[in-house]
């Protein structure tokens, strides 16, 4: 570069809404762990976030949830209900955070999915370890290493 010229702009941070998932798979706690199992296989998804009758965020259930909390007690999918096996008040990030946010926030409380909202707290998507991963492979430290 000669001397005088201008440096490159630093380039503007990623946010959690450039890497989310806008389409979301929820359920509603009175389903049954079987039914959002289901959900969960036929949209390739690792989790579904349990929404009640507004479509506010009460929980989130993931596939880890499933294994300890019904497999491993031997507990009937087809009976036991979503609201009694989900993680209730999941932690959740606003869509205009940094990348490096969420992925700092994921691994502090060592979680993988993480509900996105607007500011008026509705859902609005969701972000995973793999997500950030794919748009900001840098943060795999924060991620892994760290935890």
């Amino acid at each position: 570069m000669s001397e005088g010229s201008a440096q490159p702009e630093e380039a503007e941070e990623l946010r959690v809404s450039d890497a989310m998932v806008s389409r979301v798979v929820t359920c509603k706690p009175s389903e049954t762990v079987a039914d959002a199992a289901r959900k969960m296989a036929e949209n390739d998804v690792g989790s579904v976030i349990v929404v009640d009758d507004k479509g506010l965020i009460i929980g989130i259930l993931t596939e880890g949830d499933i294994v300890r909390r019904v497999v491993a007690k031997g507990l009937d999918p087809r009976t036991t209900l979503v609201k009694h096996v989900m993680t209730p008040n999941p932690i959740t990030i606003y869509e205009d955070a940094p990348l490096s946010a969420a992925a700092d926030l994921m691994s502090r409380k060592r979680i993988g999915h993480l509900p996105v909202v607007d500011r008026d707290d509705r859902l609005v998507g969701i972000i995973t370890r793999s997500d950030i991963i794919k748009y900001a492979p840098g943060l795999i430290e924060l991620l892994y290493i760290r935890a």
